[in-house]
């Protein structure tokens, strides 16, 4: 499987929803205790996103890791679902993250693409 292990944030509605599409499939989920740094544990961030609607939270977290060194993948949920899997596989092949930070907003789980993207992308990842 390409995705080693993804950690969450918390657990809101968006991160709950990902912790169980994670357990279903066999990926390693960890919600983020605050016990060491937040940089130190993740090697990577994914934000999830619907047409480009990225919150100040976000963002800043983005810019943090690019500043880190870390590298950063957006996912346009309602983009091309074929180039969205695709360029989240390759970018996952290229980078080789171990854990990967998974960030959204909860307003993505109204979206019927938003479960339709992971219902694909298990299918991409094994």
């Amino acid at each position: 499987m390409l995705l080693k292990k993804i950690i969450l944030r918390n657990s809101d509605p968006f991160e709950m929803a990902i912790e169980k599409w994670c357990k279903q499939n066999n990926v390693n989920v960890e919600v983020f205790d605050g016990k060491e740094s937040l940089f130190e544990l993740v090697s990577a961030l994914v934000i999830m996103h619907s047409d480009h609607n990225i919150s100040k939270e976000n963002k800043d977290l983005r810019d943090a890791m690019e500043k880190n060194h870390k590298p950063t993948q957006e996912i346009d949920i309602n983009g091309t679902m074929n180039a969205s899997i695709s360029s989240l596989r390759f970018w996952i092949e290229n980078n080789r993250p171990e854990n990967i930070l998974m960030v959204g907003d909860e307003k993505l789980l109204d979206n019927t693409r938003f479960e339709d993207y992971f219902n694909q992308l298990k299918q991409h990842l094994n």
